[in-house]
Formats: C-alpha cells, structure tokens, sequence
C-alpha cells in the first residue's frame, strides 16, 4: 500500500527513522545490559545449575537483537526507496528484538534450577 499524499509519505520517512534510531539506542542498551548478564552464573554451585543452557540464552539475549533490529533497518530502507509505507516494519523490528532478549534472559533464569 503506498501513501496516498506527500503528508502520509513526509511522516512515513520521519517515523521510520525515529523509531530506526531509538531502536538503535534501545538496542545498545540492551548489548550493554547482556554483557552482565553473565553474573546469574554466580548463584550456580556445584551442579545445580544447567551451564549449557545458560551460555544458549545469553548468546541468544546478546546476538539475536543486533541482528533483528539491524534486519529491519534495512528492509525498513527498502521500503522507504521504494516508496512503500515503512514505519511498521521498523516498530515491529525493535519489538520483536526486545522480546527475543527477554526470551534469552528467561532461558537463562530457567537454567539455573531454582
């Protein structure tokens, strides 16, 4: 579907960069927030805690954001040469990489076998 008027395609560009570079903040945060991440290692003693599964859920909270959100930037920019309405994919883009990180966080909470 493409904007019917140069309005809707002037706040279509706007959105689409708004939310591409509050994703791009979001998810730096995030990368910096995954970093520590690592410290739920520290309530494992002995073999109470499965160490797999733990390093599966932090790579996936550290590496799959950045990959999403990055995915989405550029199709978002696809659409925007193409001149096709791109805002929802950008949106759509940081939603579906800040739920990712919660999946990868709660995999490691799984892990530690509390």
């Amino acid at each position: 579907m493409r904007p019917s008027t140069s309005g809707a395609r002037i706040a279509d560009v706007i959105a689409s960069v708004i939310l591409m570079v509050a994703g791009f903040l979001c998810f730096a945060v995030l990368a910096f927030m995954s970093l520590f991440l690592v410290m739920m290692s520290d309530g494992c003693f002995g073999d109470r805690c499965n160490t797999g599964l733990m390093s599966v859920g932090w790579l996936i909270a550290l590496g799959v954001p950045p990959v999403v959100f990055l995915a989405a930037a550029v199709w978002t920019i696809i659409r925007l040469v193409h001149r096709k309405i791109s805002w929802w994919v950008a949106a759509v883009g940081a939603a579906s990489g800040v739920a990712i990180w919660f999946a990868g966080v709660g995999i490691m909470n799984a892990s530690l076998g509390r």
